[in-house]
């Protein structure tokens, strides 16, 4: 097997989002307009959404985990900064027409996929396709995703010997943090997720 030195360090750079912990004070919390006049809601342990059930951060705690924040692509550094500077910690708007708001700190999916990829700016999801080559699931490897249109999620192994099961690292607004997850490989290919490889 091909030593894949750079698939692993796109897995450690996305653990180091997963597994980051920050300490966010009541400073960060926001549910309301910025002052450019955009949404705001933060997944802190206060949100209760209409859709969504993912507010987890609490403030004056340690957490782990970088906050989703719809069309952020933040280094670990930016976001610690910003938590220290009271920005507000994550946004997790249900309605996506909208746009995201400069003033927050966190990752979308594409945020943190720009961020492990290590590309010059953040793209979009449905963007990929210009920058990576579709390959077949049997051929994936650390490094290369799953995506459609509207999110992409980081492989990081196979769970299972037949090879049915995979862990990935993501960003999504149903959980409002980057963290592993697990799925069914059929599934994920049944809902039109293609593999991606980024093009050298």
């Amino acid at each position: 097997m091909m030593n894949n030195i750079w698939g692993k360090q796109v897995v450690e750079k996305a653990l180091s989002y997963a597994n980051h912990e920050w300490y966010p004070t009541e400073r960060n919390v926001m549910h309301g307009k910025d002052e450019m006049g955009r949404y705001v809601e933060t997944p802190d342990i206060t949100w209760k959404g209409e859709e969504l059930a993912c507010g987890w951060w609490k403030p004056n705690e340690i957490n782990r985990g970088v906050a989703y924040g719809w069309g952020n692509a933040s280094s670990l550094e930016e976001f610690d900064k910003g938590i220290a500077d009271g920005k507000p910690a994550g946004n997790v708007p249900e309605d996506i027409t909208r746009y995201g708001s400069w003033n927050t700190v966190g990752v979308d999916c594409s945020g943190l996929l720009s961020v492990c990829w290590g590309l010059p700016k953040k793209i979009a999801a449905k963007n990929i396709p210009d920058i990576a080559d579709v390959i077949d699931i049997v051929d994936i490897r650390q490094g290369d995703v799953l995506a459609i249109r509207s999110h992409v999620m980081i492989f990081k192994e196979f769970i299972d010997g037949e090879k049915k099961s995979i862990r990935i690292i993501d960003s999504t607004r149903s959980t409002g943090k980057v963290s592993q997850r697990e799925f069914l490989v059929e599934n994920l290919l049944r809902q039109g997720y293609c593999v991606y490889r980024k093009r050298q």
